[in-house]
Protein backbone atom coordinates (compact mmCIF):
# COMPACT_ATOMS: atom_id res chain seq x y z
CA UNK A 1 0.00 0.00 0.00
CA UNK A 2 1.14 3.08 -1.10
CA UNK A 3 2.15 6.38 1.33
CA UNK A 4 -0.51 8.34 0.14
CA UNK A 5 -3.03 5.54 0.39
CA UNK A 6 -2.10 4.89 4.05
CA UNK A 7 -2.34 8.54 4.68
CA UNK A 8 -5.42 8.49 3.42
CA UNK A 9 -7.11 5.96 5.58
CA UNK A 10 -5.66 7.04 8.48
CA UNK A 11 -7.21 10.69 7.95
CA UNK A 12 -10.75 8.71 7.34
CA UNK A 13 -10.47 6.90 10.57
CA UNK A 14 -9.44 10.14 12.77
CA UNK A 15 -12.44 11.69 11.04
CA UNK A 16 -14.67 9.03 11.76
CA UNK A 17 -13.75 8.95 15.49
CA UNK A 18 -14.43 12.82 15.69
CA UNK A 19 -17.70 12.62 14.38
CA UNK A 20 -18.42 9.54 16.64
CA UNK A 21 -17.13 11.84 19.99
CA UNK A 22 -19.30 14.61 18.67
CA UNK A 23 -22.05 12.72 18.53
CA UNK A 24 -21.28 10.98 22.03
CA UNK A 25 -21.10 14.72 23.22
CA UNK A 26 -24.63 15.83 22.22
CA UNK A 27 -26.06 12.75 23.46
CA UNK A 28 -24.35 13.31 26.88
CA UNK A 29 -25.40 16.71 27.09
CA UNK A 30 -29.14 15.68 26.25
CA UNK A 31 -28.92 14.21 29.63
CA UNK A 32 -30.48 15.35 33.03
CA UNK A 33 -26.84 15.40 34.25
CA UNK A 34 -24.46 15.83 31.94
CA UNK A 35 -20.87 14.47 32.63
CA UNK A 36 -18.76 17.45 32.44
CA UNK A 37 -15.47 15.84 32.85
CA UNK A 38 -16.65 13.32 30.42
CA UNK A 39 -17.56 15.88 27.73
CA UNK A 40 -14.16 18.13 28.81
CA UNK A 41 -12.47 14.76 27.79
CA UNK A 42 -13.94 14.38 24.67
CA UNK A 43 -12.91 17.61 23.40
CA UNK A 44 -9.63 17.10 24.56
CA UNK A 45 -9.53 14.04 22.37
CA UNK A 46 -11.42 16.16 19.40
CA UNK A 47 -8.86 19.44 19.47
CA UNK A 48 -5.67 16.68 19.30
CA UNK A 49 -7.29 14.47 16.14
CA UNK A 50 -8.13 17.73 14.76
CA UNK A 51 -4.37 18.88 15.10
CA UNK A 52 -3.06 15.16 13.75
CA UNK A 53 -5.66 15.92 10.65
CA UNK A 54 -4.45 19.45 9.76
CA UNK A 55 -0.91 17.83 9.99
CA UNK A 56 -1.82 14.53 8.01
CA UNK A 57 -3.39 16.95 5.25
CA UNK A 58 -0.28 19.00 4.59
CA UNK A 59 1.97 15.32 4.50
CA UNK A 60 -0.81 14.42 1.81
CA UNK A 61 -0.49 17.65 -0.08
CA UNK A 62 3.54 17.39 0.16
CA UNK A 63 3.32 14.15 -1.52
CA UNK A 64 1.44 14.85 -4.10
CA UNK A 65 4.07 17.62 -5.04
CA UNK A 66 6.91 15.49 -4.48
CA UNK A 67 5.29 11.95 -5.83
Amino acid sequence: MGRNKKLRIRLEGLKRQITDHRIKIALEQQRASPDRSLIRHWNVEIKAWEETVKKLERQLKKGKHHD
